[in-house]
């Protein structure tokens, strides 16, 4: 997709941290954990993991626990969490998974946000598919450190502003202030995510 950045290998090349045949693992720019913060990106232009083909989001899923497993091995972390904003609040319409490497718990604020929207609880991965096919609403997804996959579906436009997610896990893991990548000490940010890569850049995904 033209002027997609994420289409554009040359946009983050310094900020690959490793490929399968059909992702992209890369080190995030804003990160709010001190390192290890990835985007999981699929190489097809797709605007969000419900657009996805049913066997890419297994892969997507995959790959989810390789990159979990190299997080425990250089992080310690044994419990993170995944987000991704279902074409609402996108800062780029490509689908992307985040995924940080460190526990934090923040479904219950969320949940108190849209307390007037279906929130879904999903089995698995495969699961959000069927129902966007179904529903065909925009979405946004998450699993904190509990573990449980989550959906709210259609919020408000309102209340979901670019970083959304974003902002709610910074706030979770009480660093507010990189909660907007834009804002963020370069310098430091530079030195997170160029650790990031050289930590994650041995491992197979």
């Amino acid at each position: 997709m033209e002027n997609c950045v994420f289409c554009d290998r040359s946009q983050f090349e310094e900020r690959l941290c490793g490929e399968t045949k059909d992702f992209w693992i890369i080190a995030t720019l804003g990160q709010i954990s001190d390192g290890g913060y990835v985007l999981l990106v699929p190489k097809r232009h797709v605007e969000c993991m419900g657009d996805m083909r049913q066997k890419e989001i297994e892969l997507m899923g995959f790959s989810a626990v390789k990159i979990a497993d190299a997080f425990c091995d250089e992080y310690g972390a044994v419990d993170g969490a995944i987000f991704e904003h279902g074409k609402i609040g996108q800062s780029i319409k490509h689908a992307h998974w985040h995924l940080i490497p460190e526990a934090c718990y923040f479904s219950e604020k969320i949940e108190k946000n849209f307390s007037d929207c279906k929130i879904t609880k999903l089995k698995s991965f495969r699961d959000l598919k069927k129902m966007y096919v179904a529903k065909k609403e925009p979405y946004i997804f998450w699993m904190d450190s509990d573990g449980q996959p989550l959906v709210c579906w259609n919020p408000p436009i309102e209340k979901v502003p670019p970083q959304y997610l974003r902002t709610v896990v910074a706030e979770a893991l009480d660093r507010p202030e990189r909660a907007n990548w834009h804002n963020m000490d370069p310098e430091l940010d530079k030195k997170l995510w160029s650790e990031t890569v050289r930590r994650l850049k041995t491992y197979k995904f």
